[in-house]
Order: C-alpha cells, then structure tokens, then sequence
C-alpha cells in the first residue's frame, strides 16, 4: 500500500498538504455519471471498486472528482459516525480531526482525509464517506432520493416505499423471482429535469434484515452481519441469485405505498396524493436553492405518474396485484 505523499519539491512550504501524492485512480461510473477517484491507498481503491465497478456511462455530464488521501501514520481508529455541516454549496462531513471530507457541490469536488484504519473498514469508508459524498453531489446537481425499493416490467418501474418494516426489500426480492426487473432494494433517485421520470438504482446488491429468514426461507443459513449502522443484515449479490434480472434504470410507472399486515387478501387502493406529498416531504433534506425545490418539482412529478397503497401478508398475492400496475 502507498505510503502517504511527500511535497514534490524540498524548498516547497506547504503546510496544507496540497502536493499530497494521490499516486492510485480509478474512473468509475456510479448511477451512470462519471466519477475520477484519486487516492494513495489501495484499500480506497478497493472499496470503490466494490460499490461501482460494472455501471455503464449513461450521462455525458462532467465528471465528479474525489480525493482521498490516508495518513498512513495516523494512530487513530475508524470512528463510530459523523456529523454535516452546511453552508451555501460547501458542505463538511466530519468524524474526527483524522476523518473528514469537505465537498464543493457546486463544483463536483470533494477531497477526504482519513486514517489508516479508516481505510481498512472499506464497507464502513464507503457508507459514511465516499458513497454520502457521491450522492450528495448528484443530490445537489441531478437527482432526487427517495426511500424506495424499485422493480420493473418492460421498462415500467414501480418504487415501493413505507416505513421502516413495511417490507420494501422483502417484496421486491419477490418481484424479481416472478419475472420483475430488480432495480433498488433500499433507496432509488429520481432523475431531475425529467419528463420521462427517469428511476436510478443500484442493482448489484440486495440487503434484507435478519428477520426476513421469517419470510423468505431460502434465506436460511445465509450469514447475517451488523452493517455500517449496527443493524443485523444479509447481504447478496444479485448476481449469485438464479433467475434473478437486473436494470440500471427505468421509468416510473407508479409510487405504492407498503401497508403490511396479519391476515387477509393483497388489495392494491388508490392513495391520497396530499398525503403521499406529505409523507415524501418530510423525508426530503433542506439544499440551498434552486435545489430544494428542483426536489420538490421532481417528488411531485413522481406523484404524478400514479399513488397506490398496496395492504398485504403474502408476498405471492401482493406480487399478483402489482403485476395489474404493469399490465
């Protein structure tokens, strides 16, 4: 692993480390947009391969720029969390005096300084630093999140959100096994500017909670482990499930909101648009303007293509009555 850089010149003072040696690249393509990561740890490297490689360039838009140097001799451990902080297009992401970003969304750039042992926990570095900083970018510039499962048919995508529980992941694992395209387990962005209401996900991988062994029992003797934020989670790859079809993106053809319940028939019901704004505004994070309501432009456009509720207890039927969305 490369040791942290030098200054390039003996005479030069540089107290802020500008001639850092980012000596390792990697161009990847998360979400479709372009990303140039320089770094001088393998490790950095790796866990970004991890999380993007295998993305198709779908956007010509200029491409994200992200540093990440490790102070190799940095005794400090990889923290616990992080904190924002904001002002204008400048926004820090701050662990500890060893860990911390700084990101200029305006201009697509982001550097990082992180410890040794930061760079190790490459699951850890990339939900806290480099996949937070990738999104919060795109979030400034291009897309809109939503908490939302996405899975599609003939290129008609439907997202199903609900609270922590409603079984978002669950049910689009469900989908895919009955012929659904698998799109997004957890969240998916909007593209902004959109008239075609363009859904972008992250298919690679799939993540259910140790509880849904409950529900889907091929899951059984699959390894659970705590991920980034504590919680007991099964990780897949999709690529390892049989029958299993993956798309970078679609177009949304529906939002359903997940009512999961004890007993009775899967009903899909219209859903009140007012509360269906509600429900997706609170969860929408304050962006300087003309961000903030390009957001809010673009959740109501999703609202738009159509809102559901979908009331279920088994998966099978809850799958039969979203097939009538893509029929």
């Amino acid at each position: 692993m490369a040791r942290e850089g030098k200054a390039t010149g003996p005479t030069v003072f540089d107290p802020f480390r500008y001639h850092v040696e980012l000596p390792f690249r990697a161009d990847l393509c998360p979400l479709g947009f372009g990303l140039e990561l320089l770094t001088n740890s393998e490790e950095v490297l790796q866990a970004a391969r991890e999380g993007w490689d295998g993305f198709p360039r779908l956007f010509p838009d200029p491409v994200l720029q992200v540093r990440v140097a490790v102070a190799e001799d940095h005794p400090a451990p990889c923290p616990a969390g992080l904190i924002f902080r904001a002002q204008r297009h400048l926004l820090a992401l701050i662990s500890d005096e060893a860990n911390f970003a700084i990101c200029d969304l305006r201009e697509r750039f982001a550097f990082c300084w992180i410890s040794a042992a930061t760079a190790r926990q490459r699951d850890w570095f990339r939900y806290y630093y480099l996949d937070t900083i990738i999104h919060l970018i795109l979030w400034h510039s291009h897309l809109t999140r939503v908490h939302a499962s996405c899975v599609a048919r003939n290129g008609e995508g439907v997202l199903l959100t609900g609270p922590s529980g409603a079984g978002k992941t669950c049910l689009a694992y469900a989908c895919a096994r009955h012929g659904w395209t698998f799109i997004a387990d957890e969240a998916c962005s909007l593209l902004r500017r959109s008239s075609d209401r363009v859904v972008l996900g992250k298919p690679h991988q799939i993540h259910f909670r140790d509880t849904a062994v409950g529900i889907l029992p091929e899951l059984d003797g699959r390894l659970a482990a705590r991920n980034p934020v504590g919680k007991m989670t099964i990780e897949l790859h999709t690529a390892e499930l049989p029958g299993i079809t993956t798309g970078y993106h679609c177009r949304a053809r529906a939002l359903v909101f997940l009512n999961r319940r004890t007993d009775g028939p899967a009903r899909l019901l219209p859903f009140s648009r007012d509360e269906a704004w509600r429900l997706l505004e609170q969860d929408l994070p304050w962006f300087e303007q003309p961000a903030h309501d390009e957001h809010k432009a673009s959740l109501r456009n999703l609202i738009d293509a159509g809102v559901y509720e979908l009331r279920y207890s088994d998966l099978n039927s809850a799958v039969t009555e979203l097939d009538s969305l893509a029929s």
